[in-house]
């Protein structure tokens, strides 16, 4: 996640439980900024310059003066199962949490997209998913773009209803749909599990760009300015190569769309 204000990238390792920050020309100077006794999923920026960090059950908050808050243990929201857990979430225009669930077990098809606002009311805008994934809103905000991974679809919503609703959906094939950015053109960077690639689609699912990758398990994407920086995982993989895992950045030439804020406060 790039922050405009602090000119830096924040990532998250899902494994080791925590959030970096990365700062420097090249953003190669790495810090944990928050370790977590559980799963960190993704972090989000807020409007007053904090952040909002998804563990794997729970809601965090991180003030600008880095004081952290438990927030909201959601385990109702996760229907109580406890090898269920919160994965890819993103901020939309009128700053409430989007946020999707996938279940490490081996129940299948039942995954949410949910939505909360900062009054703590969560409202399940898609259930069925096989595991919720990447978001992302079009420079409108009109438009929600959403991978269910396993299923190798991004799903297009009309987000100008009261209750979001699917209008077209496309194919992401070889590999599988993870997480995705949108750049200032309209179009999606999606990460390729699996792939070696970040491909760029049209807002129609029309294929347009691919950009290797070193790492087999591309995870994610986000913009800085028209760098496009890249996360990779060696989860899955028995043979980890050093390229496995690591954090890349590539020149794209296009600039990436608005990074929207937590409404809630991140000091209380």
């Amino acid at each position: 996640m790039w922050d405009d204000r602090e000119q830096c990238v924040y990532s998250v390792d899902i494994r080791s439980h925590r959030v970096y920050r990365h700062d420097g020309p090249d953003l190669s100077q790495r810090t944990v900024i928050h370790e977590a006794d559980r799963a960190v999923t993704c972090v989000l920026l807020a409007q007053d310059g904090g952040l909002l960090i998804v563990e794997r059950d729970r809601l965090v908050t991180r003030s600008v003066d880095g004081q952290v808050r438990i927030g909201w243990t959601l385990a109702e929201a996760l229907g109580g199962d406890p090898q269920r857990r919160f994965n890819d979430g993103v901020i939309d225009p009128q700053g409430r949490l989007l946020i999707g669930t996938l279940h490490e077990g081996d129940v299948e098809n039942q995954e949410l997209l949910l939505r909360m606002d900062p009054a703590g009311h969560i409202e399940t805008i898609a259930r069925s998913l096989t595991l919720s994934n990447g978001l992302g809103f079009d420079a409108t905000g009109q438009r929600l773009f959403h991978t269910d991974t396993l299923r190798n679809r991004v799903i297009v919503y009309d987000y100008a209803a009261p209750t979001p609703v699917p209008v077209r959906s496309f194919t992401v094939e070889p590999g599988y749909p993870d997480g995705l950015a949108v750049d200032a053109e309209g179009y999606l960077w999606i990460a390729v599990w699996g792939g070696s690639e970040v491909r760029r689609y049209s807002p129609t699912g029309v294929l347009d760009a691919r950009l290797p990758v070193p790492a087999r398990h591309v995870t994610a994407a986000t913009f800085a300015g028209e760098e496009l920086f890249i996360t990779t995982a060696t989860e899955g993989l028995d043979d980890p190569a050093s390229a496995d895992g690591g954090l890349y950045c590539a020149h794209v030439g296009v600039p990436g769309g608005t990074n929207h804020r937590w409404a809630g406060p991140t000091d209380a």
